[in-house]
């Protein structure tokens, strides 16, 4: 599912699902994807206010790793409560050290028997509530494309400075050689429009550093995300953040 469609085959009149909730549910939208001819179509679910949009028809789903496809996208908004969304808060959790905890679901149950819906706070529920937006939209006040660096959002970053501060970012390993051992350092990068972009992510966990390096060189090809302070690397020419939990890195599969 995605929250946001296009009107027209060029893709030039956004239509935001819960605008257009009202609209026949036999018209088609357009997916974003522009090399994707699937029709999409407003739906919502009974008791929820929630409205997304999705494809109803067999033979126009999306085509084959389209990323508007609901199993890549992996976000449901009936089970998140967008009003409780912190960013800055979700960061803070990502990137500090904490003890392992036990595995919690996103809803609990209150004494009542009602759900207590959670934000999103995984790197992945945060990941595929922004790839389920356009990037200019916001959630809870925050602007989509100001918090996931990636293709979509290219717009908002003309030059290295932009990305500078607490982002999560899209990213692919870099060539030929994505780690340098002595350093405990990965290499990845980015392509935002036609400009490559270069990252380091640094580690003082020598375990960790080795459990990431081999998970990447074993899904070469797969996309990373990475939640990180990013600084400026003047001598590197590279944005440059530090590793301190294993939460901050997924290696989508």
């Amino acid at each position: 599912m995605v929250m946001y469609a296009f009107r027209d085959p060029a893709r030039t009149i956004k239509v935001v699902a819960n605008t257009a909730f009202r609209e026949n549910k036999s018209t088609r939208f357009y997916c974003p994807n522009l090399a994707c001819d699937a029709h999409m179509h407003i739906c919502g679910r009974n008791g929820s206010a929630k409205f997304y949009f999705s494809t109803q028809i067999k033979r126009h789903r999306h085509v084959e790793n389209c990323p508007y496809h609901a199993s890549l996208s992996n976000f449901d908004p009936t089970k998140y409560d967008e009003n409780k969304f912190d960013f800055n808060e979700a960061f803070l959790a990502l990137t500090e050290k904490s003890n392992p905890q036990t595995k919690k679901n996103n809803s609990t149950i209150s004494k009542k028997g009602s759900f207590d819906l959670k934000p999103p706070r995984t790197l992945l529920q945060i990941y595929g509530m922004c790839k389920t937006h356009h990037y200019t939209d916001t959630y809870n006040g925050h602007i989509v494309g100001k918090i996931l660096v990636y293709e979509g959002s290219t717009e908002m970053y003309s030059s290295t400075q932009d990305i500078v501060g607490n982002r999560i970012v899209e990213l692919k390993r870099d060539k030929p050689k994505f780690y340098d051992s002595s350093k405990n350092e990965i290499h990845l990068k980015a392509y935002l429009g036609k400009k490559e972009y270069k990252f380091s992510l640094k580690f003082d966990d020598i375990t960790e550093f080795k459990a990431i390096r081999d998970e990447i060189f074993n899904n070469k090809d797969n996309n990373i995300i990475v939640a990180g302070k990013w600084s400026f690397s003047v001598n590197e020419n590279k944005l440059v953040t530090i590793i301190l939990s294993k939460k901050q890195i997924k290696i989508l599969k």
